[in-house]
């Protein structure tokens, strides 16, 4: 959708609200009274959530430093 969306701004519009977070108010409409979609929607959320947060960490303690260990004074 994002590489559609670059050429064509209403793929990327509709994109990015179809592809929201679980509690989204996306989510929260159209998943309503569809347990089985709302059910996909969180399962992805987590399988990306799990997949990116070690990226992501990584950027940012390279941004604003590696934290110091708890048992340091």
């Amino acid at each position: 959708m994002a590489v559609f969306g670059v050429i064509i701004p209403v793929v990327a519009i509709v994109g990015s609200l179809r592809l929201a977070r679980p509690g989204s108010l996306w989510a929260r409409r159209f998943y309503r009274r569809r347990p089985r979609a709302r059910a996909r929607a969180f399962l992805r959320a987590y399988r990306h959530d799990r997949r990116w947060s070690g990226p992501r960490r990584a950027v940012e303690n390279w941004l604003g430093g590696k934290p110091d260990p708890a048992g340091r004074p």
